[in-house]
């Protein structure tokens, strides 16, 4: 296939996404890969934000439900 065929598909394929959480991922992955030369400091902003705006929907974890995943880590 190429390139323009793949682009297609891609475009296609968005389309039919309807999963804000989805998009948002998207968005943050295309971000990131267009700003190959954004420095440090707008790199660690954007994570800030996109953490606030997880922290606002309700996309996190309490202290207690933290150190009881990390308890699970390495011990298997």
């Amino acid at each position: 296939m190429d390139i323009q065929a793949e682009i297609n598909w891609i475009h296609q394929e968005i389309d039919k996404v309807k999963d804000p959480s989805f998009v948002e991922k998207l968005k943050h992955l295309l971000q990131s890969i267009n700003n190959t030369a954004i420095d440090s400091d707008a790199a660690y902003n954007l994570d800030i934000e996109n953490a606030l705006e997880n922290i606002k929907k309700g996309n996190f974890y309490t202290e207690d439900q933290a150190k009881e995943i990390a308890k699970k880590w390495g011990r298997k």
